[in-house]
């Protein structure tokens, strides 16, 4: 048994590389928890999240997503509920003129609605549109790098707004599951969130 060991440690090694992929254009769903952290000088912010994302390419060349994220955030010592519904359609960009079939940049809108119990974000509740900015990078056949922004508000009053930051690598350990970590930062809120999820593609 132990002269087979050797040879699946390397076919647990090459699989990966063989069947994996990046995340834009592909189908998949994604499973998650955000834990949020930090705050202004007035408030100390803290917050657990559950995360349901799902990715549909569109046509060859954009992706329509919808995500659903549900948890509480913890004002001053006061728990209160937060729930944030959205759709985004986002068109990338690759091939041979942007230098590298590897870089993928991306433009996006996006729809939703945020509902708090004590509004936080975007210090009321209500309608929101998105606009998304980045670029995905695929290092190699099941990994990718991934660097974006998204600037958003209230539909009802254009002065409420919030951008965002993001930074985040996502793994296929085959053609079916992956996992992805992302940090982001709320530059207005000055909230740091980090997010663990399971990616699961059928395609």
């Amino acid at each position: 048994m132990k002269s087979y060991l050797p040879f699946v440690l390397v076919g647990l090694i090459i699989t990966p590389a063989l069947f994996a992929k990046a995340r834009l254009g592909e189908y998949y769903l994604g499973f998650g928890y955000s834990m949020a952290d930090g705050g202004n000088s007035a408030d100390d912010l803290e917050g657990d999240f559950l995360n349901f994302r799902a990715s549909n390419p569109f046509d060859s060349s954009s992706d329509l997503g919808i995500y659903l994220e549900y948890g509480n955030l913890e004002r001053t010592g006061s728990d209160a509920s937060s729930w944030n519904l959205g759709v985004d359609y986002i068109t990338h960009f690759e091939g041979p003129d942007l230098g590298s079939s590897n870089l993928r940049p991306y433009l996006g809108l996006g729809l939703g609605f945020l509902d708090e119990e004590t509004p936080t974000r975007l210090g009321e509740d209500g309608f929101t549109w998105s606009l998304l900015l980045g670029t995905e990078l695929k290092i190699n056949k099941f990994f990718s790098l991934h660097l974006g922004g998204r600037f958003y508000g209230l539909w009802s009053e254009f002065g409420q707004n919030e951008f965002t930051t993001d930074l985040g690598c996502t793994w296929w350990f085959n053609p079916i599951h992956g996992a992805s970590f992302q940090y982001q930062h709320a530059v207005e809120s000055e909230l740091n969130y980090f997010t663990l999820e399971y990616l699961y593609s059928w395609q």
